[in-house]
């Protein structure tokens, strides 16, 4: 464009300006065009990609450009149309990708995507047209407010929009299926009725049969009986049992499937994808940017010990916490449970409500206004359950079908409540860490009864308790280093009692706890393959499971401390945060004695006060040191480049086949 024809322009713009007019500006050599090239280029890269996180930013796109667009027209009375046409593009491929990618609720994916992206376009439009025409009156002032509407429209997609997007990982969905299939209720030679009992943030010294204070011959700080006696008079308890993440959604991914949280792409904790206009309530931002190939929850493609229980003639219910996704394949009732009651949500997040679900499709039973008081969550949940479980007991002894009830309490994640008062919603005087255990305890006694009424469904019933995770804000590690959200012990080592009448006695038995003793090192992914041996059903071939069967510890066939291998070499146990694995745990033959090491390539110091140091090559004699006090490092150095060439590796087999697909 020669200089004449910008003269005119600008001619024209100062003739126009006096009558409200504007005038359109195609001036290539501005700033205006070069944002128009970057938003083509990021559109395209959002349509092929199909990556929800750049949907977010592609909406920041088009408010700027709409901001631009209104500068331009109000404060210097022409618009380039490069600014109009990077709003287009932008808003237009927003459109495209929720047609392409989205997931979830029909009205979400087209519903409001048609009317808040489409009506800003047709706006757009508008703009557009105004500026090629010569006799409309106040034409400038009718193009500002519609650049305000374009911007103000924007604005409202941003806050209400949903960025449920198709997972973009590499699908097990034909192997799912397949191995499913090939289940029947014949599939189990053994049917043993489950009932699952998680706590949420429980430090490994919070229950009394774990204190640190009763092992010097004290009183515990916190009485839990009814937790104890899962263990205690012939049940079994586990000195080394680690959760396989410090925070609550990949862990309870790992309890279901047997697998390590990376192999779903579930690195941290799911946040509620729903919209909230509540202040801090859009976390729904959170989950784009903490799982980039669009990952909401535990995908549908995992098997989950309940699809496995499902199969082969189970009932499956869970009750309490879920935290892994709240819309689609991500319900629990589309993950193998028949039913559920509780929160698709931790209690800290916006929103927080019940709800009631089956075949995959829920109702609102207390909103979060509602939830706000949590003092009679565990009245509620324990309520529900047991007449839920009482149903299935009967059932069972009716027409031995078995059953499979998973109990996940919120408790003790902060913020904490309780009623153990018994004057009802609304007091709080005893909201504290200790009352709300020891009140979960209470309510838990009723559960048990149900269990241990009658004597063939006590015998016939496995029970399992844990934690998902080490404490946050409070709760006891036992001297341990570290905390929840560390890969230190105090973050991933949990308490663990299993019950099943009689049959299970390892080779070591505590007298004064009146409980059998497991001390060899196992996780949470080990539940899965465990339970499934017991059963008789054979595991899924077509992906890697993590976890091995504690089976042979449990029936004594295997010494109470003796280190595990698995597939012929000792087994390592990895430690990962936010999808990285930053330390393992593995037995070293060091001066013809095998102790377990564990070793921390790089990784943040827990003190606060050295906040911005790392430990590096780092490695600590778990048996000889469980507190990690004392690195080892430099005393054992071929035991520390042993420890750092596995990690290395599983790492690499994380990078070259994350989802574990087994060909």
């Amino acid at each position: 464009m020669d200089d004449n024809m910008n003269a005119e322009i600008l001619t024209e713009k100062k003739k126009h300006s006096k009558y409200g007019k504007f005038t359109l500006e195609y001036k290539i050599k501005s700033l205006s065009f070069a944002l128009f090239f970057i938003e083509a280029a990021y559109a395209i890269t959002l349509l092929v990609s199909g990556f929800n996180f750049l949907a977010v930013c592609a909406i920041a796109f088009s408010m700027g450009f709409a901001l631009l667009a209104f500068l331009q027209i109000a404060f210097k009375d022409y618009l380039n149309v490069w600014a109009l046409a990077g709003f287009i593009c932008s808003d237009a491929s927003l459109l495209l990708y929720f047609f392409i990618w989205g997931a979830g609720n029909a009205f979400e994916r087209f519903g409001v995507t048609i009317l808040l992206t489409g009506l800003p376009l047709a706006a757009a439009v508008v703009v557009l047209i105004l500026g090629r025409m010569k006799s409309v009156n106040k034409m400038r002032l009718i193009a500002s407010l519609l650049a305000v509407f374009m911007l103000g429209v924007t604005v409202l997609y941003f806050l209400t929009c949903s960025f449920k997007a198709k997972p973009t990982v590499e699908s097990m969905q034909d192997g799912h299926d397949d191995y499913l299939n090939s289940l029947s209720d014949k599939s189990a030679k053994n049917k043993p009725n489950v009932l699952f009992i998680l706590m949420d943030d429980m430090g490994y010294s919070d229950i009394s049969m774990y204190s640190y204070l009763k092992k010097e011959g004290k009183a515990p700080t916190i009485n839990t009986p009814n937790i104890d006696s899962i263990a205690q008079n012939g049940g079994v308890y586990f000195e080394n049992f680690y959760a396989s993440s410090p925070v609550c959604s990949p862990s309870r991914f790992g309890i279901l499937t047997g697998r390590y949280c990376a192999r779903g792409y579930l690195d941290n904790v799911v946040f509620p994808s729903n919209v909230s206009l509540s202040p801090f309530g859009n976390t729904r931002y959170f989950n784009p940017f903490q799982f980039l190939n669009n990952v909401d929850g535990i995908l549908g493609d995992e098997i989950t010990i309940a699809e496995v229980l499902s199969r082969v003639g189970y009932s499956t219910e869970l009750f309490g916490k879920w935290n892994l996704g709240d819309y689609g394949e991500y319900l629990p009732t589309n993950q193998g449970f028949d039913y559920f009651y509780g929160s698709h949500y931790v209690n800290d997040m916006t929103p927080y409500n019940f709800v009631e679900e089956a075949n995959g499709e829920y109702k609102e039973v207390f909103s979060h206004a509602e939830m706000k008081d949590q003092s009679l969550t565990t009245e509620r949940v324990t309520t529900k359950m047991n007449e839920h479980l009482a149903k299935q007991v009967e059932n069972y002894k009716l027409n031995k079908t078995p059953f499979f009830t998973y109990y996940c309490t919120p408790w003790p994640h902060a913020p904490l409540f309780s009623n153990a008062n018994g004057n009802g919603q609304g007091d709080t005087t005893d909201d504290n860490y200790i009352k709300c255990i020891e009140e979960f305890d209470k309510y838990l006694g009723t559960t048990l009864d149900i269990i241990r009424a009658d004597e063939e469904v006590a015998n016939n019933t496995i029970i399992i308790f844990t934690s998902d995770n080490g404490p946050g804000r409070e709760g006891a590690t036992g001297a341990l280093k570290g905390r929840k959200n560390t890969t230190f012990e105090g973050g991933h080592k949990v308490p663990m009692l299993v019950k099943f009448g009689d049959k299970f006695k390892s080779t070591q038995y505590d007298e004064s706890l009146t409980a059998y003793k497991i001390d060899s090192s196992y996780m949470n992914i080990d539940i899965f393959p465990t339970l499934l041996d017991y059963m008789g059903i054979p595991l899924p071939t077509d992906r890697v499971i993590d976890g091995v069967s504690m089976l042979d510890a449990l029936e004594g066939e295997l010494a109470y401390d003796a280190k595990i291998q698995k597939d012929g070499e000792y087994r390592a146990l990895y430690y990962m945060k936010k999808g990285v694995v930053q330390s393992l745990q593995m037995p070293y033959e060091v001066d013809g004695k095998l102790y377990d090491f564990k070793y921390y390539l790089n990784v943040l110091n827990e003190n606060s006060a050295f906040i911005d140091q790392h430990y590096h090559n780092y490695m600590f004699n778990i048996d000889l040191d469980p507190i990690e006090g004392y690195n080892v490092s430099m005393t054992y150095v071929d035991a520390a480049k042993a420890m750092k060439a596995q990690l290395l590796a599983f790492r690499k087999e994380l990078k070259d086949n994350r989802r574990g697909i087994i060909r």
